[in-house]
């Protein structure tokens, strides 16, 4: 009996030592897991700004400065008015009643393209050369050529010729036009001599025109002597714009 008892206390104290609990020295293989917190992700502030509050946002505006009250487009620069809808603001328009479809210059007023000072809608000549004074209609009236002389000297050069070219070209396109050819001199030297002077000019004209095959009954010379003078008689330069050629133009 003695000896059964002491089988069964060995067998129970070596079976609670099977479950006894284990040392730290038994699990050092075994790593901690470490454990990270979750960033925290703020939210993002949108911003929204219209510093000029004109209703366009900073990031969409092209005119950040807009004065308070002022009307703008999507872009954020203001709306001008442009009553008569020719491209040009109101502001800025020197002909603010342009009928509409009319063709404007920068300011606003319609064009006269070979600037004659008749506007086109009312030119009827709408090449005219700047060598002439036109009419109401932008017609040619009277036309100073180029055409000076040496003092005391009537003859056409080859280079004065070739500054007729584009005079007689008019002609020939303008076959309606009669003309009369007046001739100048300065105020140099005796009114008699001068008068003849000037008529020999004219005549030299009438010549040279003959020759790009303007009909010579359709020109009429005239000598004017030292009459209507265009600029001072008493500089050089003065005297050397008197000594020329006018033109007037008869339909």
């Amino acid at each position: 009996m003695k000896y059964l008892l002491a089988v069964l206390a060995f067998s129970f104290f070596a079976h609670a030592s099977d479950v006894a609990p284990k040392t730290e020295s038994e699990f050092t293989h075994i790593q901690p897991v470490a454990v990270e917190e979750a960033p925290v992700v703020k939210a993002v502030e949108v911003t929204t700004l219209d510093s000029d509050s004109d209703g366009v946002l900073d990031k969409d505006d092209k005119c950040p400065n807009t004065q308070a009250g002022e009307k703008v487009d999507a872009s954020g620069c203001m709306i001008k008015l442009d009553s008569d809808k020719d491209g040009v603001p109101d502001e800025d328009d020197k002909c603010p009643n342009t009928a509409a479809g009319t063709k404007v210059d920068d300011k606003g007023c319609e064009l006269d393209s070979d600037d004659d000072g008749v506007v086109d809608s009312k030119d009827q000549c709408p090449d005219t050369s700047k060598d002439f004074v036109v009419n109401g209609y932008g017609c040619p009236q009277t036309a100073t050529l180029k055409v000076n002389f040496a003092t005391n000297k009537y003859n056409v050069s080859d280079e004065l010729i070739d500054d007729l070219k584009t005079f007689a070209m008019f002609l020939k396109d303008n076959p309606g036009y009669q003309i009369i050819i007046y001739g100048y001199t300065d105020s140099v030297g005796n009114e008699q001599a001068n008068k003849k002077l000037s008529q020999n000019r004219a005549n030299a004209v009438k010549e040279a025109l003959s020759r790009y095959g303007i009909n010579t009954t359709k020109m009429t010379a005239i000598g004017k002597g030292e009459a209507d003078p265009v600029a001072d008689n008493e500089t050089k330069e003065g005297r050397a714009q008197n000594r020329r050629i006018e033109v007037e133009l008869l339909q």
